[in-house]
This record gives C-alpha cells, sequence and structure tokens, in this order.
C-alpha cells in the first residue's frame, strides 16, 4: 500500500512504471516478471486475417517505429528501468504511443460480440482522425473478389456512379472484380467496416457493421 501511495504521488515515476511494463511485454517477449505493475498488454498479429496487411502503408509504419525504438533500448530486460528513467517525458510518451498502437485490437469478427471495444475504436478512429483510404485501397484481392455481386455493384455505384456499375453488372464474378478495381481507383472509396463516423458524417450514411456479404474479417 505505501508503495500505490508512493506512485501516485509521483506522476513522473508513475509514467515511466507504466512505459516500462508495456515496453517489456513489446521488446522483452521473454521477460519473466520484471515489474510489480499488473498490466497485461496482448499482442495479436493481424496477418492471417488480412494477409498482407503487414506489408502494408500503415504496416511499415507501425513496424518502422518498433524498430527504431527496439535500437534505443537495452538488449536486457533488467536494465530497461535504467535506461527509461532519465529519459525525457517526452521520449517517454513517444514510447508508449508505440506500445499502446501493437496492443490495439479493431478487428470486426462476426462471432465476436465485443460491442464495447469496437464502440471505443470508433472513438479512437475519430479522434485521430483516422482516414483509411490513405492506408488501404479496393482492389480485386482485398474485396471486390471476396464479397457477393450485389456489393460489387453497389461499390462501383457509390464511387462511380450507377451508369458505370450498369455497364458490369452482367460481367463474370471475376471480370466483375477487375473492373471494379479499375472504376474505384483513386476515389478514396471504402466499405462500411472501414469508414469512420466522420466519413459516414461526410456522406450522410451511418456505420454498420458488415453483414454476411462483406469481410469474413476486417483488420483497422
Amino acid at each position: 500500500m505505501g508503495l500505490r501511495d508512493a506512485v501516485q504521488a509521483d506522476p513522473g515515476v508513475a509514467l515511466v512504471t507504466v512505459v516500462h511494463a508495456l515496453a517489456l511485454q513489446v521488446f522483452y517477449p521473454t521477460y519473466g516478471t520484471w515489474t510489480p505493475l499488473q498490466l497485461r498488454l496482448s499482442l495479436t498479429g493481424l496477418e492471417r486475417l488480412a494477409p498482407g496487411v503487414d506489408d502494408g502503408p500503415a504496416g511499415r509504419r507501425v513496424s518502422d517505429r518498433c524498430e527504431a525504438w527496439g535500437a534505443r533500448l537495452p538488449e536486457r530486460a533488467e536494465d530497461l528501468w535504467a535506461v527509461l528513467a532519465p529519459m525525457l517525458g517526452s521520449d517517454l510518451l513517444d514510447l508508449l504511443a508505440c506500445c499502446a498502437g501493437v496492443g490495439l485490437y479493431a478487428v470486426r469478427d462476426p462471432h465476436d460480440r465485443r460491442t464495447g471495444a469496437l464502440a471505443q475504436a470508433e472513438t479512437l478512429a475519430t479522434a485521430v482522425g483516422l482516414d483509411m483510404a490513405g492506408t488501404w485501397s479496393a482492389t480485386a484481392a482485398s474485396y471486390f473478389s471476396r464479397v457477393s455481386k450485389a456489393k460489387v455493384v453497389e461499390a462501383v455505384t457509390e464511387a462511380a456512379g450507377a451508369e458505370e456499375a450498369g455497364r458490369i453488372a452482367g460481367f463474370r464474378k471475376t471480370d466483375m472484380a477487375e473492373a471494379a478495381e479499375r472504376l474505384v481507383e483513386g476515389k478514396g472509396w471504402l466499405p462500411p467496416v472501414l469508414r469512420t463516423a466522420s466519413d459516414a458524417a461526410e456522406t450522410d450514411e451511418a456505420v454498420t457493421p458488415p453483414d454476411g456479404d462483406a469481410y469474413s474479417f476486417a483488420a483497422e
């Protein structure tokens, strides 16, 4: 209780304590128990759910930040506190952001009913001004070959107009997916699962969860 009281009274040390606990889990996966702080971070890979996501723009930026911080941290977990304790507050917050980011899990799975967590993911996306159009684009491989023809036509209608959608409506699925990719290219179109509340406001559409024709999984 005395230690709880002392750390509460020292925000600087409290910040180091939190960053230390998170960094141990992100950068030293076999660290053992080097912290009394009961703060657990789950690190869930997204590649198996969305192949190629690690190599996308956002994935590369996340990886680059982790690599940069990994180069600054000591090799041994037991030496981490000594490195963090004198670190500037701005650097600690930057490392905190790096660790918090890799621990986020905002995957919509029809079998996962984490409505509270997903609602908070929407709040976070709005808070950071997330625009998935700068990270993801609809292609035959990433979207159009994975949804029904009706969804393809719907997407092309939104992005390029009803006339273009009608022109490809009778195509075979493979040809339709390839044509849809060309028609939406550069339009910034996103499926509902990847739109934030601000996107919905701009298009007068509510953000709704995917139905059976949308992604089985969609990783943000």
